[in-house]
């Protein structure tokens, strides 16, 4: 195998373990929304981001910029609270 094919099969690898990562977190949003809606609690938690932002920015294990980080990880809160607003929103109808 040449080095640029067994590269990109590694971050093929990586990526579908990604996939499997975004599901299970997926599943645990599911649960959380559930919660919310019982406990009465606002969907979006701006404090809770902002945690998880600075404890992802304090320990950057990776070669990423740490504004990359970020902006990753805003598209997974934003997923999130997608997946819950229309949780909700097929709950409600």
């Amino acid at each position: 195998m040449m080095p640029l094919d067994h590269l990109r099969s590694q971050i093929d690898t990586i990526d579908e373990q990604l996939l499997t990562l975004l599901k299970q977190r997926s599943q645990v949003i599911d649960q959380l929304s559930d919660l919310k809606g019982e406990l009465g609690l606002p969907l979006h938690c701006p404090e809770r981001e902002r945690q998880i932002i600075n404890n992802i920015c304090s320990r950057n294990p990776t070669l990423y910029h740490q504004l990359d980080l970020v902006c990753i990880f805003r598209a997974v809160f934003n997923a999130s609270l997608n997946l819950q607003l229309l949780k909700n929103t097929k709950q409600a109808g």
